[in-house]
C-alpha cells in the first residue's frame, strides 16, 4: 500500500520512501523492538522482498527502486479503502495541468487506433500477441519491469474510462497469459 500511494505504479521508489510511508500508514509496525522511534529499514526490505519473490506483487530491488506489478496495482486498488488517511487518488491528483490533458488524449487517439482496437470489437479472443503488445508500445526489448511499468501507466492513464479500461485489461491479460507460457 505504501508503494502505492508513493506512485509505484507509475516509476519505482526508493526503500527509505517507501518505509516512512509504511510508518505513516502503520504506525510501529515496522519499526526496531528495543527503540520504537526507529523504522527497521532491514525489516521493510525483507517485506518488499517477499512482496517480490512470493507473491510477485512487486518488482525491483533496494538498488533501484520498487515498483507494483499489475497484480499489484489491482490488490492496492481492492485494498486501498482500508488505509485510513490516505484515499485512493482522484484523477486531478494523479494528473493536472493541460500537458497531462494532451497526452491524455493522444494516447486515447493512439490506442483507439491500435489494430488490437478493431479486433478486439469484432471479435475478443482473436487478438493475438504482438496486436496486445503494440497497445502498450512493448518490443522485444521491454521486458520484466519495464513491460510491467508500461502497462501500468496505460492501464493507470485510462482508469476512469470504463470501455478503454476493459480492454487494456483483456490487453494486459493477453500479454501475461504469453508471458506465462515462456
Amino acid at each position: 500500500m505504501a508503494l502505492w500511494h508513493l506512485g509505484g505504479d507509475q516509476h519505482p521508489i526508493d526503500t527509505e520512501d517507501v518505509a516512512k510511508k509504511v510508518n505513516e500508514l502503520a504506525p510501529g509496525a515496522f519499526t526496531w523492538r528495543k527503540y520504537p522511534d526507529q523504522i527497521n529499514l532491514e525489516l521493510v526490505r525483507v517485506n518488499l522482498s517477499d512482496a517480490k519473490l512470493k507473491s510477485k506483487l512487486v518488482t525491483g530491488g533496494g538498488r533501484d527502486g520498487w515498483s507494483l506489478t499489475p497484480h499489484g496495482v489491482a490488490l492496492a486498488r481492492e485494498k486501498a479503502h482500508l488505509t485510513e488517511g490516505a484515499p485512493e487518488r482522484t484523477r486531478a491528483e494523479r494528473r493536472s495541468g493541460s500537458i497531462d490533458e494532451v497526452r491524455w488524449r493522444r494516447e486515447r487517439d493512439r490506442v483507439l487506433a491500435t489494430t488490437a482496437w478493431t479486433v478486439w470489437h469484432e471479435e475478443p479472443s482473436s487478438v493475438n500477441h504482438r496486436q496486445a503488445s503494440d497497445v502498450f508500445r512493448i518490443d522485444t526489448y521491454a521486458v520484466g519491469r519495464i513491460r510491467d511499468l508500461k502497462v501500468n501507466r496505460l492501464l493507470e492513464l485510462f482508469d476512469d474510462d470504463p470501455e478503454l479500461k476493459a480492454f487494456l485489461k483483456a490487453m494486459a491479460a493477453r500479454i501475461a497469459a504469453e508471458e506465462d507460457r515462456q
